[in-house]
């Protein structure tokens, strides 16, 4: 279960953060407090930047390089980026006053996402084709764009198949065009001079991810960070519907029929408490009016130590919005990637802002009119450039990496017409990076009794009897002494095992010849009956092989079993062993089950 409240080792981050919103509190208010464009917000994030990209980050432990492995203030940070973030907008529900909220209100911000959701999702999908990506990389924009940024692109990630390294840079990609917007929309919505409300719901349902919409529209001021909080959360409720849509539009192949999407799962709770609070507003309000029974001084009392807390918290995120920015990986964001992002906020930011300015002056007819010519517009440049799915036999040429069902789909149609060769396997498995939820079945399945390791078939040759095998070392898991009815080619997908090799002597000696470990990326290959190993995951974390296994031969595969029972064995040292056929399951798997 997932806690609200930091731990013991939350601290550290904690910390650092808050007392880095403290510094740009003091900054702002005793040096900057004469400039309009220095707010609290922007002085929090940049200081949080600097600290992370100068030498004060080695000084005091906060790591770079390792992409916060075993950094001591990585857990604070992630906590103040979601629960401290998420009792922040719980909290500011207790400061929203009844009378920015109105039917009207909610009117605004139904007929702006009706077009820019849609927009959005048009223009990073013409801009990927335009520029050469790929169909999966757009939807990951879209959706970080439409939704909430990294949150939404990582619950979409599995949904459609996506690559790791695509999840990566769309997420790097939406987070750069947050703090664009950070920069951007305080002087563009001064110069177009909108209003409290207008603001407000621009930063909400224009800015990508929440701890940025929340840290825009406090920029605007403390009524604008409350509608914003209020914009934002009605299009993180879209999350759900959305995933949904995602996986019927993306179905391609009877295997993924199998995709189920709840809508529960991606509900926030943080927004029903947001809702509660508000409720708990209103009540408070109401009898510490007049003649109510609740006294309007203690109720003032309260309502300022939440405003005292809310402001606390959200300086607190925005300082560790400025620890996560690493300079290096926003020059290092492809350009094409960050051209398909730029397109994409540009249409969610620039169409809501007219949108909004057009009905704020009373011009309703013109923002319809106008909402309904892009949308027309995007939708036909849409069926003209968006990105097609690559046909397999043009992939065959390309040097990208292979999803595991492009795997399988390659091998299968180069086997109707050849068997497939120890070449052929070796060129097409250097080039596998399984996509976001591919390896789930095989992680799931049963460890196979007698072998100690998972085993799923993934595909068979219907005609030459070769067969492509995922296989799962679990952690401190050991197989069986082996050798093998086939030769294969293997590659290693991710974690490190230790081989140990043997020869045979004779029928019931063996001799041990050397012990290897190999990691991920590796390929190694087994030979027909003269390949003898034992396997083990002498590692903290599951190995994971693809076997391209060639058709069985006249040996047979064979279980050795030591006299003497070994857990370990030197090199050079010789067994005495009985042997016994080893016949191995056949599980079948369709990538989803």
């Amino acid at each position: 279960m997932p806690s609200w409240l930091p731990a013991r080792h939350d601290f550290r981050g904690l910390v650092l953060a808050l007392s880095l919103s403290l510094i740009a509190r003091v900054l702002v208010h005793s040096v900057f407090y004469q400039s309009s464009w220095l707010s609290e917000v922007v002085v929090a994030i940049t200081l949080g930047t600097l600290v992370l990209n100068s030498p004060l980050s080695r000084m005091i432990g906060l790591h770079i390089e390792a992409g916060r492995a075993g950094d001591p203030y990585e857990r604070g940070l992630r906590y103040t980026g979601k629960w401290l973030l998420r009792i922040a907008i719980i909290l500011m529900g207790l400061r929203v006053q009844t009378d920015l909220i109105d039917t009207r209100f909610f009117v605004q911000i139904i007929l702006v996402l009706g077009f820019t959701l849609p927009v959005t999702f048009f223009a990073a999908h013409v801009s990927a084709g335009l520029l050469g990506l790929r169909r999966e990389l757009a939807d990951l924009i879209a959706i970080g764009t439409m939704v909430c940024g990294a949150s939404a692109i990582n619950a979409l990630a599995p949904v459609i198949y996506a690559r790791r390294r695509d999840q990566g840079l769309a997420v790097g990609t939406v987070f750069l065009f947050s703090l664009a917007a950070l920069i951007t929309f305080v002087p563009i919505g001064t110069a177009t001079g909108i209003n409290t409300e207008s603001a407000g719901l621009w930063s909400g349902l224009a800015v990508n991810d929440l701890s940025s919409s929340i840290a825009v529209g406090k920029q605007f001021g403390e009524e604008e960070s409350l509608i914003a909080a209020t914009a934002k959360a009605s299009r993180i409720l879209l999350l759900g519907p959305l995933l949904i849509g995602f996986s019927l539009l993306r179905r391609r192949t009877p295997a993924e029929r199998n995709v189920r999407v709840r809508f529960a799962a991606h509900l926030p709770l943080f927004l029903a408490g947001y809702v509660l609070m508000f409720a708990v507003r209103i009540l408070g309000d109401t009898l510490a009016s007049g003649n109510g029974s609740l006294d309007a001084t203690a109720w003032q009392a309260v309502l300022r130590i939440n405003d005292v807390l809310v402001d606390t918290a959200i300086m607190t995120v925005c300082a560790a919005i400025g620890l996560q920015i690493q300079l290096n990986n926003l020059i290092n964001t492809g350009w094409r990637v960050a051209l398909a992002g730029g397109a994409a906020w540009f249409a969610t930011a620039g169409l809501s802002l007219g949108l909004l300015v057009a009905i704020s002056k009373g011009f309703i007819g013109y923002a319809l009119l106008g909402g309904s010519v892009t949308l027309l517009t995007s939708f036909m440049a849409f069926r003209r450039w968006s990105p097609q799915p690559v046909p397999l036999q043009a992939r065959v040429a390309e040097t990208e990496p292979l999803t595991l069902r492009e795997t399988v789909d390659l091998v299968d149609m180069l086997d109707q017409t050849a068997p497939v060769t120890a070449a052929t396997a070796r060129n097409i498995l250097r080039r596998v990076q399984p996509a976001i939820g591919e390896l789930v079945p095989l992680r799931r399945s049963p460890i196979q009794g007698g072998i100690n390791y998972r085993r799923l078939t993934l595909w068979r040759s219907p005609s030459h009897g070769s067969s492509l095998v995922g296989i799962v070392w679990t952690s401190g898991q050991t197989a069986h002494i082996h050798s093998h009815d086939h030769s294969a080619v293997c590659r290693r997908i991710e974690g490190e095992i230790s081989v140990t090799d043997f020869a045979k002597l004779a029928d019931t000696r063996l001799r041990v010849l050397r012990h290897t470990r190999i990691g991920p990326s590796t390929l190694t290959e087994l030979t027909e009956g003269k390949t003898i190993h034992v396997v083990q995951n002498i590692g903290s974390q599951d190995a994971i092989d693809l076997h391209f296994c060639s058709e069985r031969g006249d040996s047979m595969a064979l279980r050795y079993e030591a006299l003497c029972e070994k857990s370990t064995f030197s090199v050079g040292e010789e067994l005495e062993v009985t042997t016994c056929p080893d016949h191995l399951p056949v599980v079948l798997s369709t990538l989803d089950d």
